[in-house]
């Protein structure tokens, strides 16, 4: 099932001292022998993945996991067709019923554009108010009304079709008894409220975020906010402050001087808001092209300094990860292939190929790379990386391969080809002797890579001679 509201956020995960015991278990024959990861997203923007644990399904394909949560959470289990949602309270028991395994196809693994079908796990022992069943009936109901009455009720005030809803939605879900649901309740009528008056900024700010408890991990909570604050700067605020602003770009420490302002409007004195609205709307300006790349790593870089709240300096973390991924003098991805690791390529240049050797552009190519390891391996190392859909394919070729470079099957690292954005076969990457990117991606063997090459070997010569 795909609902558009709830697969779209995610929860930030937290332990503490208090947490109690959820058990996750049940009987799913088809996984009998598999390990399975339970994930969460670190925050609501950028969907950064972390595992929480991994859990065994035996050969019955009976399993049982324990995890110590404080608070309601959203995890996922990534069930390789699938990515898997569920809520979990602490102190709860749940019997899953998970869907039948299936799984990837080797093309599936190797298409770069290939994403999960998204669902809610199902539950056995669910009781009638249980959260992940009324959350899953309201969502349903409201994304159904808005998608059919858009029209009545974006910027229709108070004759908007959203208000009679409401009043029907709470009178069926008003008296549940449920801390979560009740404020996860509250901020989707808040959606619907801002829906019908979408420039009534100070309206929404007063009724749902100043002065309130900042639910991070809350999804009608953060839904609301992406939509309050998501042009922030470029919005709201700069039409109150414009010549400010302007001049708190220019400033050094524009942190500090956004900040400032910021501080001057009561809605903003929590500084954990203040510090998220400033994380989000950077990098928001940062996307739109209104700032540079630089300006916005000082911004982030500095909100991380400043802040004393673990959600946005993660927030921020993972931000500057975005922005600089693929960037020159960064890091590029780490691998370790059939023993065969980045590492072993440093205080050289590598040359990274991409390929599929049932590809007639790869084996095109494979005849220039050859000249070019002849004419500059002496400076620059050379590796494929083959992804081949079909193994025994790649068997063969691997028998009558004379080619002097080496090459290494992708095997399961398939997240490569989204860590390096590999869009096509064969795809190159240029990376520095520290391990850094110099291009990605860079050019293909005769679109004049060589140029590249030579001006290492001429740099290399000077060095040489200097020594």
């Amino acid at each position: 099932m795909k609902n558009l509201f709830f697969l779209t956020f995610s929860l930030l995960i937290s332990f503490a001292a208090n947490a109690e015991k959820v058990i996750l278990s049940g009987t799913a024959k088809t996984y009998a022998g598999s390990t399975i990861s339970i994930m969460y997203h670190t925050d609501a923007f950028t969907y950064t993945s972390e595992k929480i644990t991994d859990f065994k399904v035996d050969v019955n394909g009976e399993y049982s996991v324990e995890l110590d949560i404080d608070k309601t959470q959203l995890i996922y289990l990534p069930l390789e067709v699938y990515k898997a949602f569920m809520y979990v309270e602490p102190g709860k028991k749940y019997e899953l019923r998970l869907p039948p395994k299936q799984e990837l196809t080797p093309a599936q693994k190797l298409n770069p554009f290939f994403e999960a079908d998204e669902l809610m796990i199902g539950i056995a022992n669910v009781e009638p108010n249980e959260l992940n069943r009324i959350i899953r009936t309201l969502d349903d109901k409201m994304d159904s009304f808005i998608n059919q009455n858009f029209y009545k009720i974006y910027r229709k005030k108070e004759k908007s079709a959203g208000i009679q809803f409401s009043e029907q939605l709470k009178q069926e879900f008003g008296s549940i008894k449920n801390k979560f649901f009740t404020e996860y309740f509250r901020y989707r009528l808040g959606f619907l409220e801002f829906l019908s008056n979408p420039n009534s900024f100070l309206k929404i700010e007063n009724n749902f975020f100043q002065n309130q408890k900042i639910q991070l991990n809350n999804p009608a909570y953060m839904s609301l906010y992406k939509k309050q604050y998501g042009n922030f700067f470029n919005g709201y605020f700069k039409q109150k402050e414009s010549l400010a602003l302007s001049n708190a770009y220019k400033a050094e420490n524009t942190y500090a001087e956004i900040k400032k302002l910021m501080q001057k409007y009561p809605a903003y004195n929590n500084a954990q808001l203040l510090d998220m609205i400033i994380a989000t709307s950077t990098f928001d300006s940062y996307t739109r092209k209104f700032i540079g790349k630089e300006k916005t790593l000082s911004i982030l870089q500095d909100v991380i300094k400043a802040s004393n709240h673990t959600y946005n300096k993660k927030l921020c973390r993972n931000y500057i990860s975005n922005i600089t991924h693929l960037q020159k003098n960064y890091p590029a991805p780490d691998f370790n292939l059939a023993g065969v690791q980045l590492d072993d390529y440093k205080g050289k240049y590598l040359y990274l190929n991409f390929c599929n050797t049932q590809s007639y552009p790869c084996l095109q190519d494979f005849k220039e790379i050859e000249k070019l390891k002849q004419q500059f391996g002496q400076h620059i190392e050379f590796l494929s990386i083959v992804c081949d859909w079909d193994v025994k394919k790649w068997l063969e070729f691997s028998k009558t391969n004379k080619y002097s470079w080496k090459f290494i099957p992708i095997g399961d690292q398939h997240q490569l080809i989204h860590e390096y954005n590999v869009k096509a076969f064969p795809s190159y990457v240029l990376i520095d002797p520290k391990g850094n990117i110099v291009k990605a991606p860079a050019q293909a063997p005769k679109e004049y890579i060589h140029l590249e090459f030579i001006k290492i070997a001429r740099d290399a010569a000077r060095k040489g001679q200097k020594n």
